[in-house]
């Protein structure tokens, strides 16, 4: 049974959880911006990319739990069917499933199908899908008291929580906090002796959230969900992500923290100095009484007063610091093609720096192709979800 706890990105990684899209895809690949995607998410090649991404980290030593077959272990797949499933009178949900396996009735679920019998004919209709599920980061943070649960500021991920917290009570864990107050797992950052938590952007003394509020922030430290010795609220560097992405023609790295700093091994992070520099971290300390201010501080000066050393992201490489690391020294990332579809180590200029350093690149020195499950707006390490780092 995994402890669902996690202290630090850097300890071994030992569980994890991702899930296998399907079906739930579809609106997200007619309908890409509705659904917070960037570009269309074909769902057969997003599934086919995503078995290559789990069967990577299997090889890497990680043990991979989908999200469906956890459902299906805790028994609740049944009763997602009975509440996200709409059938006609007189059709048993639990019939109508008895030949599924438990990723395709959980396709059914976040399809949130209606089906629908007239003139002799059926239809099935897929009622605002539940496209989102892919990025297991999100609503769930783990740190080194346990899992909270999060709160989705996007309406159309609020659906994701009930059926993500059956799949994680169904292991047997408990939640140290539930969020009332919108927070993305994606923020989050545990080193050991500290953790940083993204929040909203400030613009000219105003707040602008992106995903996570600094109130949120707040909350979770006050919550005691955490017992590090210090918590830094890292605003985002909103103005200079879109002075980035003007320049150089990508998207934004700032949805959450983990698109544009992350930990590769214990004194070693990989960041866009740039936006570190702008990035203000409002630094707590952990008295008797929970967390206290203590100073504010760049996000840049706080990593390397924290003596980390920096490897610069490359200014065209979007996912560049959402790996994910599976051990002290050692990543899974997600690299650029070039136009045959393979590696080139020149639109990868990150991972070549990492490799530099010491840092051991699974698999084969080069990770595995961004391909279609990017355009979803994450990489490897939105797409999963620590159950045990030790």
């Amino acid at each position: 049974m995994p402890s669902f706890t996690a202290r630090a990105e850097y300890d071994r990684l030992t569980h994890v959880r991702a899930h296998r899209p399907g079906l739930e895809l579809w609106p997200g690949a007619l309908e890409p911006e509705t659904n917070l995607f960037d570009a269309p998410v074909p769902p057969a090649q997003a599934a086919r990319e995503h078995e290559r991404m789990t069967d990577a980290l299997e090889r890497a030593g990680v043990e991979v739990h989908l999200l469906a077959d956890d459902l299906a272990a805790a028994g609740a797949l049944e009763d997602l069917v009975a509440e996200y499933v709409d059938l006609p009178d007189g059709h048993d949900a639990a019939s109508a499933t008895a030949a599924f396996d438990a990723r395709e009735t959980l396709e059914l679920v976040l399809s949130q199908a209606t089906l629908t019998e007239a003139n002799d004919r059926t239809s099935v209709e897929l009622r605002e899908p539940i496209s989102n599920t892919l990025f297991q980061s999100d609503t769930v943070v783990v740190g080194d008291e346990g899992p909270v649960l999060c709160e989705m500021g996007e309406s159309i991920r609020q659906d994701e929580l009930p059926i993500v917290r059956r799949a994680w009570e169904g292991l047997g864990a408990e939640f140290t906090h539930e969020m009332t107050r919108p927070l993305e797992g994606g923020e989050f950052l545990p080193a050991d002796e500290f953790a940083l938590m993204g929040v909203s952007a400030e613009i000219d003394g105003a707040e602008e959230v992106i995903r996570t509020t600094y109130d949120a922030g707040r909350e979770f430290l006050d919550a005691g969900a955490v017992d590090f010795d210090e918590v830094g609220l890292v605003r985002a560097p909103l103005a200079a992500d879109r002075r980035h992405r003007e320049q150089h023609g990508i998207g934004s790295r700032v949805l959450h923290l983990l698109g544009w700093c992350n930990l590769a091994a214990e004194g070693l992070a990989v960041t866009d100095t740039t936006l570190a520099k702008e990035a203000t971290v409002d630094v707590f300390e952990r008295t008797v009484d929970g967390y206290a201010f203590d100073r504010s501080i760049s996000t840049l000066d706080y990593l390397r007063d924290r003596g980390y050393d920096i490897v610069e992201m490359g200014p065209k490489e979007r996912w560049a610091a959402n790996f994910l690391t599976v051990d002290d020294g050692t990543i899974v990332p997600m690299h650029r093609t070039d136009e045959d579809g393979e590696y080139d180590p020149a639109l990868n200029g990150t991972i070549e720096r990492l490799k530099e350093r010491g840092v051991t690149v699974l698999p084969d020195g080069e990770g595995i192709p961004e391909g279609v499950l990017t355009r979803g707006a994450g990489g490897i390490n939105c797409m999963t979800v620590p159950l045990e780092r030790r």
